[in-house]
């Protein structure tokens, strides 16, 4: 049964008028209706919704927040699409080719967080793989665990962030937190630019194809298009001493030149492409910040905003 709440309120106006004792009762009524509708207005605005979809021909979890619309491979426990307010794709996952170097850099190469990788669980954490189950825990969390039962994790979404649990890990396998995809929905090196705790903003290119690498020990980094106010950040909530790698791999023997490719950023990458980390209950923070960073001023209040959720 549905309720007109305006033909409801139009009633109780006419009880007001030819029963007055019954004021105080009217008022409370509206007044319940009042906050009944604020509080409809309110959930509308800022909930964090899941729901069931497809993309690349793969069921996921698609989850949509104030900030962002994050699409969630089910069987590959990753990320395939992270969409911002103006429907850019800063992810841009392709499941072909899925594993071909370098031309899966524009494809199947992309996800987040692309967590296990060199065991036998390889491509868990992975869009594209299929060595996960992953489920709706409550309203705004889903959990991942591998086929295997060597591992599990979590992620809670937010009105402006999501986190990343690790709650189950294999001990005999180290593994990483990778973001590969397209800052700001494409592929263009010259357009981008980055900054961590250790400084910036940086506009300096390394070559992932051409070897050139760079490997650096951080707790946060955010990655930014000159043309887009908006950069994605990515916060180590649980930092250690690991390596971290940062480059950019085209997809083709032009590396950056390439027409197209992406953003190759891993906490816990070492040289080699070794994974590094074995920690449970590990945790890190993706989200955007609404502003374009130009300066050190800017990059200082990013670092305000995003230093917070260290907490």
């Amino acid at each position: 049964m549905t309720i007109d709440l305006k033909k409801f309120i139009l009633l109780l106006n006419q009880i007001e008028q030819h029963f007055p004792a019954l004021f105080l009762f009217t008022m409370k009524m509206k007044n319940a209706i009042s906050t009944i509708l604020l509080a409809l207005i309110f959930h509308q605005a800022f909930s964090v919704t899941i729901e069931g979809g497809n993309y690349e021909g793969r069921p996921q979890f698609i989850i949509k927040t104030k900030t962002a619309t994050y699409f969630y491979d089910k069987a590959g426990g990753g990320f395939s699409r992270m969409i911002d307010k103006e429907g850019k794709d800063w992810i841009s996952f392709k499941k072909d080719p899925l594993s071909e170097y370098p031309i899966s850099a524009g494809a199947g190469f992309r996800g987040l967080p692309n967590m296990v990788f060199g065991n036998e669980d390889g491509g868990a954490g992975h869009p594209g793989h299929d060595k996960c189950v992953s489920e709706i825990l409550n309203e705004h969390t889903i959990i991942t665990k591998s086929k295997s039962g060597k591992w599990e994790w979590i992620w809670e979404f937010e009105e402006k962030f999501a986190r990343l649990t690790v709650k189950k890990t294999d001990p005999n396998h180290p593994y990483w937190f990778l973001y590969e995809g397209t800052i700001g929905g494409k592929f263009s090196p010259t357009y981008h630019y980055w900054g961590t705790d250790k400084g910036g903003p940086n506009n300096e290119i390394y070559d992932f194809y051409k070897g050139k690498k760079l490997f650096e020990k951080w707790n946060w980094i955010y990655f930014g298009d000159k043309q887009i106010d908006r950069v994605l950040f990515l916060l180590h909530q649980t930092p250690d001493d690991k390596e971290d790698v940062l480059g950019y791999l085209g997809n083709s023997d032009k590396g950056i030149d390439s027409e197209d490719g992406m953003v190759v950023f891993g906490f816990g990458r070492a040289k080699g492409s070794k994974p590094q980390m074995t920690a449970e209950n590990n945790s890190f923070i993706i989200g955007f910040l609404e502003k374009r960073i130009e300066d050190g001023q800017g990059h200082d209040k990013a670092k305000k905003k995003i230093e917070k959720l260290k907490k």
